[in-house]
This record gives structure tokens, sequence and C-alpha cells, in this order.
């Protein structure tokens, strides 16, 4: 329905048009706004046509004699604009692009941008075409247009922090970008965005304005004299604004012209201009030392986003009021009311229905792109943002999982089909943001309850700040995201020295570097990264075919220097036999045989930059390499090449092994599991998997009979080619994470396991048996991780096993044709026997640490510790230090409180030390701090503990001297 206001300012607007405006030819759409208020229809009715237009009022605020702000409207700010949904924006700009302008529709990339390692996510339309742009000859294409998914979450582009506060912020969003790589000049590409949104979308023209760089003249002039808008509608701004630049170093670089909506709402200040649109010319290139040099070839990238542009031709206030995020708010007011909350409809009542919406959203979308929930980088990003979401949740008054419940109204909002893989992988997006929820369940609850008490201490009241340890503490030990710890302060007042945070994350920081590689060897294999793939060098790989293992001609396409001083040269040859295309798998190993005969070790293999193949070799001998070999390494010699063939046939086992793994998991643990990592070695396979709980041994043991079994029906793989699409719709499985081309590898072991892979396998699978799982436990909260081993290194490990097992029998003296079946009697036996001893004995500690002491008990004032300024009884208890049990101390430190609860009890033995009291008796005194000062003024050591009870360490045996003497005022 209309609201009242919306009402009134149509009623204001009929009654201000005089009776002689009727001949104007806008009288018809004046009836229709009559029909409007009489009726009191929605302007965004369900049953409204394709392409409706709906009514925009353009009006002017000024103060009536009440001194209110009134509406005051003319006939010429009467303006219709045609109402599209987003799925129809979407149909719109892409048809738009190729339907009249012959662009090539290019499909959204992933939001791990595989191609650069600047950037955390994909956060613009124009990161998938940055090579190109760099050398737009290698583009297969001259003109492009895509709807890109973009992330602004973790990184230098953060929006995190600002969602749900303002109308336009979020983590993810949708760009629409239309690119030219050399095919056409800023007045078409100019003339192409007016089109589109005074024509195609008829956005009014009166509404939009535009800026371009103070020295572009030339996008002034065509603007001016080419789109026939009024200079005082062109702003021109300066580099800061208006210039665009592919980051910090060199590059391809540019002016900018942007184009914003006039909102005609004056109470927002600089926001009432809504920059909708933005067109980058990439003309110049900037160099190291700064300076810009014309570019031969002009490109164009432009970006505007979808949710932005929703919010104009829908006539919202915000973002959020859009059906980009409609069902998400249904669906969210109906999981609260099936929860018992209640709640208005209004989504502006509270930040947190905008953060439950945005980051379910982005949860969902990184989920599915293969970002798993972990503690470092984008998986750690994908962590605050569902625990940020379940906070808001919390806030909102649900106590118990709600967010999978979601999912649905979320793929009612791409009721398109923007995205299929939302639909064909929900049950693992769900899967995992329901696993996600349970594990933080916990973690809110003791976040919260170490926080609280910081809240209440006297000490802290005045300075209103948490410290950076409890802070720290937090995220390192429970996963609490700082941003949480900030958010829950704030709301009490509170502040957290980020500073102290940051220094204590210094050392985790400092150790994730120490396992990137450094020095000039790096610097080495980005030099060829750039150059080799600038020079088109993309060998080829001929690794599939057993007969290319060895013995097999190659011919130098590059070679260069690591120049680290081990003598190591990188070469790219053609074809390339050695494996290094990641998927998990290692690279082989193997030799080159130079022509001058002279033999090289292979000790790696890589992919510098996509579609690149490269050797790493080094002398067989420690000799400085000859320079008859290096001129054998120029391009053009001819090397012959042999891969280390056992080492191959262990790697192949193993992937194919891990294929089956992955297959069994599915079938044995009955729900989705995602695959969260994998490493295959020649001799044991690693795969890491999402899933809530450990797996069983019951479990563990259908998986091995289940690929045993298999393993000795010799089942041969299918190994094809095919476009990726139909390989989706043949149901084999992807990894969300990895990039594939149009064209992809699916490995096929019939009716057991179908996967896109590019891997090397087995023949067929009696090359995997035996198949033994060798350990499996937790990585990572919601994560598992199985270890196993196959063929020749199972055999090894299961007779390893068994001889084990016979010296165990021997020694138990389990003989006979029922050896293993006597042996779990008698290891069943012992396991009682050691249940019951354990039984026992804490009953004889239980007594002996209530029987009287056989050391004198000193006594002491406490005030002579200068712990208390007034007289407090302290009791210092030598025991015996034979005891081995740290329970039995505990026992004895609370019942000697329990006998004498009016004092403060020390308990020493050798160098450890107990303090404990009781907190009626003591309400002012802590067992932890005491134990401090006392520690303090013996000699130091270090302990903590709780308000009762506290264990601490002396610095020596002596100190226990010290302390009866300071406690009696004898020193």
């Amino acid at each position: 329905m209309l609201s009242h206001r919306k009402v009134e300012k149509c009623r204001l607007l009929l009654s201000g048009i005089s009776a002689q405006s009727r001949s104007w030819s806008g009288y018809g759409q004046i009836a229709k706004v009559s029909t409007l208020v009489s009726q009191g229809l929605s302007r965004q009715s369900p049953t409204r046509p394709h392409g409706a237009s709906s009514l925009i009022l353009g009006h002017t605020r000024v103060k009536n004699s009440n001194s209110s702000i009134v509406n005051v409207y003319t006939q010429q700010q009467l303006r219709y604009l045609r109402q599209l949904t987003t799925p129809e924006l979407r149909s719109e700009f892409t048809d738009f692009f190729v339907k009249e302008h012959a662009h090539t529709a290019v499909k959204s990339s992933s939001l791990i941008p595989h191609n650069d390692k600047s950037l955390m996510f994909t956060n613009a339309g124009m990161v998938q075409f940055k090579d190109y742009f760099r050398n737009p000859a290698t583009a297969p294409f001259k003109q492009a247009t895509s709807i890109q998914k973009c992330m602004r979450a973790g990184g230098k582009h953060n929006d995190l922090d600002n969602v749900g506060y303002t109308p336009r912020h979020h983590t993810f969003f949708e760009m629409l970008g239309n690119f030219s790589f050399g095919e056409y000049s800023k007045s078409r590409a100019i003339q192409m965005a007016w089109r589109f949104l005074t024509e195609v979308i008829q956005l009014p023209k009166d509404r939009l304005r535009v800026t371009v760089l103070t020295s572009d003249q030339e996008s002034f002039d065509i603007w001016k004299n080419q789109e026939g808008i009024p200079e005082d509608r062109i702003l021109r701004c300066d580099a800061k604004d208006n210039f665009w630049t592919m980051g910090e170093g060199a590059g391809p670089c540019g002016p900018c012209t942007e184009i914003f909506w006039d909102t005609r709402d004056d109470s927002l200040g600089e926001d009432r201009w809504l920059e909708i649109w933005n067109l980058v010319f990439m003309q110049h290139y900037r160099n190291e030392q700064g300076q810009l040099e014309n570019l031969p070839i002009v490109c164009v990238d432009t970006g505007m986003g979808l949710e932005r542009l929703a919010s104009v031709v829908q006539n919202k206030e915000n973002n959020f009021e859009t059906d980009v995020f409609t069902p998400l708010f249904e669906g969210l007011h109906q999981v609260m009311a099936s929860n018992g909350i209640e709640t208005s409809t209004d989504i502006n009542a509270s930040p947190h229905k905008k953060i439950i919406v945005d980051h379910m959203r982005a949860m969902s979308f990184l989920i599915a792109d293969g970002v798993i929930p972990s503690n470092v980088g984008r998986g750690y990003v994908l962590r605050r943002i569902i625990r940020r979401a379940l906070r808001s949740g919390n806030q909102l008054g649900f106590t118990k999982p709600f967010m999978a419940q979601l999912y649905p109204y979320l793929l009612e909002s791409f009721s398109d089909g923007a995205y299929p893989e939302m639909v064909t992988r929900q049950d693992s997006i769900k899967g995992i943001i329901q696993q996600e929820e349970e594990i933080f369940t916990g973690t809110l609850s003791k976040g919260l309850a170490l926080l609280e008490p910081i809240f209440k201490q006297k000490e802290l009241t005045d300075s209103k700040q948490v410290p950076a340890e409890i802070a720290f503490k937090l995220y390192d030990t429970f996963g609490f995201p700082l941003d949480l710890t900030v958010l829950i302060a704030e709301e009490r007042g509170w502040g957290v020295d980020l500073a102290a945070v940051e220094r204590l994350r210094q050392k985790q920081q400092e150790q994730g570097r120490a396992s990137w590689k450094t020095g000039s060897s790096q610097q080495v294999l980005a030099k060829v990264a750039t150059e080799w793939k600038e020079q088109g060098v993309f060998p080829t790989f001929s690794g599939y075919q057993r007969e290319m293992l060895t013995g097999q001609p190659s011919t130098v396409l590059a070679a260069q220097s690591t120049e680290d001083g081990t003598g190591d040269m990188i070469l790219a040859i053609e074809p390339c036999p050695f494996y290094c295309l990641g998927g998990g798998q290692t690279p082989d190993r193997g030799s080159v045989k130079l022509a001058n005969g002279s033999e090289w070790r292979v000790v790696d293999s890589f992919s510098p930059y996509e579609r690149g193949l490269a050797i790493r070799i080094q002398p067989m001998s420690e000799e400085a390499p000859t320079e008859e070999d290096l001129v054998c390494m120029h391009e053009g010699f001819q090397v012959t090449t042999f891969v280390d063939t056992e080492r191959r046939d262990g790697v192949a086992a193993h992937h194919s092994a891990t294929h089956l793994l992955n297959a069994a998991l599915r079938r044995t643990l009955g729900k989705p599991i995602m695959q969260a990592g994998s490493l295959v070695e020649p001799e044991r396979l690693r795969f890491d998997f999402t899933h809530g709980k450990a797996v069983d041994q019951k479990q563990i043991w259908a998986i091995e009979d289940w690929i045993n079994a298999l393993a000795l029906q010799s089942v041969r793989p299918v190994i094809k080619e095919y476009p990726l699409q139909k390989a989706i719709d043949m149901g084999s499985i992807a990894v969300f994470s990895e990039k594939y081309g149009e064209i992809v590898r699916v490995v096929d072991f019939p009716e057991v396991s179908m996967e896109l892979c590019g891997g090397t396998h087995v023949e067929d699978l009696s090359k995997i048996y035996p198949f033994k799982i060798v350990s499996e436990g937790s990585v990572a909260a919601g994560t598992r991780r199985i270890e196993a081993v196959v063929g020749r290194t199972a055999s090894q490990y299961l007779i390893e096993q068994d001889r084990m097992v016979s010296r165990l029998n021997q020694d138990l003296k389990s003989y006979g044709t029922s050896a293993s079946n006597a042996l779990d009697a008698k290891v069943g036996k012992m396991k009682e026997q050691m249940s019951d001893m354990s039984l026992q004995n804490t009953r004889l500690l239980d007594k002996l640490a209530k029987t009287p002491a056989s050391i004198p008990v000193q006594e002491g004032d406490l005030a002579l510790l200068q712990i208390t300024t007034t007289t407090t009884p302290v009791r210092i208890h030598q025991l015996e230090g034979d005891v081995q049990s740290a329970d039995y101390y505990s026992k004895r430190a609370n019942w000697v409180k329990e006998q004498e609860p009016g004092a403060v009890h020390v308990l020493v033995w050798d160098t450890q030390v107990i303090v404990a009291l009781d907190q009626q008796q003591f309400p002012e005194l802590h067992a932890g701090k005491v134990l401090k000062a006392v520690l303090a003024k013996i000699g130091g050591g270090k302990g903590g503990g709780e308000q009762q009870l506290a264990r601490g360490k002396m610095a020596s045996a002596d100190a226990l001297e010290t302390l009866v003497r300071v406690a009696q005022g004898k020193q």
C-alpha cells in the first residue's frame, strides 16, 4: 500500500496543478496519479506487467507557516520511471551489450581471484580481465560484458563494519560491467552508458549528473556536445576522485567519468547524490618512476552496482528495501515467528536484521566458491561473517541455529537462475552454515562469560578498557572475532586497545610469514611469471601418456637462473611430461639430459602462471655448471626427459584412492560433505573435509571395507574431456575452490566416483589394494582430516602392525588360532583392572588429603606480606612432595580451607605452591592475586587462578623459609 506520506505527496501535487495545466500533454499521467491515490495501490503491485512504469516525484522542499517541511511539485517535475525487478535489470543489461552492441557475455569469475595473489577476494568486475588490460592483444575478445560476484570484506577493500548502519554498504554485491580491449573509444563508451540509463532504463536526464577529471577535456566535450548535457551538470574533479590506477606500482591507468543520480533528498547532505556508474579509460601507463606514458591502445573498464541501480529504478531510499533483499527479510521474519520471537516488519528498526540478510548472502556465495571457515585468510573472514550474523541473531532473540533456514529465501531472490551453483551446492552450503552455527553457539557463550566479569572489575571501570590480553585470548583460543569483542564493548561504553591486540598478534603473523619463500629466488619466480607469460611461453603437458615418461625429447622454450647461489636453473620445455598442475597432487621429479650429455636432476616442477609449466633443475654433481651446460639450455636446444616413474606410480595410486575416499565418505556419513583440502604424495594421502564430529571406528571400518572391495574388482577409470557444464550435468563432483576452464577433464570410476580432475591416476583400481586409514582427527572447527596409505605403503604398514600384535600376543601369552580374540579378552580385562585401580587410588587420595599434617603448620599474618591492610590470619602448610597426583594437592587445599575458613591457606611442596581462601570470609580477596603478591615477596615465580584457589611455582624451594619469616614478621 502507499504510505500516508507518499499519498500526501500526490495530493499536494494534484492541488498545485491549475485548471489551465490540464491541457498539458501529461494530463493522462495526472489522472493516473489520481487513480493511485484514490485506490491506495502500491507502486510495486505484484500484478504489475513487465516493464510497467512507476511514479517518481521530483520536488522542492520548503517550510510552511508551521515551520515543517512540505513538498511542492511542478508539472515539469512529474516523471515516470520504468519499473524493473533485479532479474529484469540483469537481463536488460546483458541484452543491451550482447544483442545491440555485439559484446561477448562472460560468466562471473569466482570470488576467489585465482590469478591475482594481491587480492583476498574478487572486488570488481575488471579483476578477471586484468591480464587483458595489461596486454590487450592476448584477449580472446575485444569487447565483453559481465555481471560479476564481488566481495568487500577483508583486505584493503573492507565494508564489513559498515554493514547494517548505512543504506548502501554490503559485503557481497553484484557489479554490472562492460569492457573494451582496444575496440572502442571514450565517445562510444559514454554513448552506450547514457543510452542504457536514459533510454533502456528510462531514467530522467535531469536527475543525472556526471563528473570528469579536471584535465580530461575530451570527456567533458563528449558529455556536452555528443550527449547534450548542460555544463552546469558536468562537474570537474581532481585525480583523487577521477583518476583510476590498478594498484600502487606500475601498470595501466587513466581518467574516469562517473554518473550520479539525484535522490533530491536534501536531508542526506552529500549522500543526496548517488554514484551509479563509473567509466574508466585506461589510456596511460604509469612506470616505476610514477611517470605517465600514453598507451597505443585505450581500454575501457566500467562498473555499476546492481543493488544501487535497483534502489534507483524501484524508488527505494536504501538498498535493503529492494527486491534483492525483501525475500530474505520475509524469511527472517517467518523464522523469528516460528522461534517465538516478536518482531516488527520494519527492516530499518534495527541494524541486526540488515547484518543477517547481508551476511547470509556473503557466507553462502563464499562457501559456494570453495571458501571453508577457518582461522586464517579467507576462511577467517568467512568465519567472522558467519559469527557476526549469529551474534546479531542473538541480539534479536535467537538462542539456537537459524541461518541455514534462510537459504530457501536466498534462492528466491535469485529466481532467474543467475547462479545455478547456488542450487546444486545448496546441501553443502547449508551443512557448513549449520555446522558453524552449532560450533559458535558454545563459543559465543564462552566469550560472553569471559567478558561479563571484565565489565564488573572495579580496577577497570575508570578506564573502561577491555584488556588486550583478554581480547586476544578470545580471538586466539576461542575463535571469537575481535570485531565482535569491540562491538560488545562499545555497547557497554567500553573500548579495546586495538594497537595492543595487534602487537600480540604479531607473533602469529611472523610465523605465517616464515612459511613464505623469500629472497632472490622468489624475485626470480616473479620475473619468470611476468616475462614468460608476456612472451607466450605456454608448454604442453604430455605426462598423461605412460610412454612419454622415459627418454622423450623436448625443446627448451626459455631458461632462467635462480640467482640464489645454488646453480639451479628454471626451464620451460615443450612438451613437458613433469606433472605440476596442482589439485593437491605433489609435483613430479626426475632428471633431464642436455644435448651435451650432461645430466641434471629435476627437483621441482610448478606452474608459475596460468597455463605455464616449469621445472627447476640442479647439477647431479656439486660442481658449478659448465659454460657448455648453460649454452645447451638456450632456447631451441633439445633435452631428454626422465620422470621418476616409481614416485609417479605411488602418487597415482594415492590420488585414485583419494577419489574413492571422497565417495566413501559421502556414502558412509549419509550427508553432503565438502572437500576442504587434500595432499597426494607417493607414500600417503591426506584428505580434509567438512564434518561436525569425529568419524567413529565402525564408520572407518566400513569405508575401508568398501574401498578394498572395489579395489579387488580391478575397476578401470574412464578419463575424457567434456565442456564444463556437461560434466557438471553428468554428475561430476567439482571442488568449489578450483578454477575450471570451459573444457574439463573428468575421471570416472564407473558407478563409483566421477570427479573433475587434472591429476594422474592408476590404470585400474587393483593398484590401490590394500587401502588403510591410519588416522582421523580434527584440524579446525568443523573440519576433519583423514590420512591413509595404499598399495605397497599400506602393505608395509600392515606388516608392521601384524608384527606388533605378534609381540603383544607373545608378551601376554595369547596363542593359538584364536590369538586375536584372546588378545582382545586380555586387553579388556587389563582395562577393567586399571579402572578398578584408578578408583581405589582416588579413594585413598581422598583419605590421605584429610589426614592430619605430619609437618607442623606455620602461622602468620597476611598484612605482614603487605597484601592486606588489616590483620588476616595465614596458615602455611609444608607438604610431602612424594604424592604423584596434582589432584591430591588441590583436594588437600580445599579440605584445610573447609577446616579453618577464617584463614588464608598457603600450601607448599618442592617448588609448587597453592593459595586457598573462603570467598564468603574474604570477599575482597582473590586467590590468584594473593598468590602473585606472595611470589613477589619471596623471590619471584609465576602462577594464577580463580578467586578461591590458585596454583603457581616458586623460583626455588628455599623460598619457603623466606615466606614463613615474612609472614611472622621476622624479616
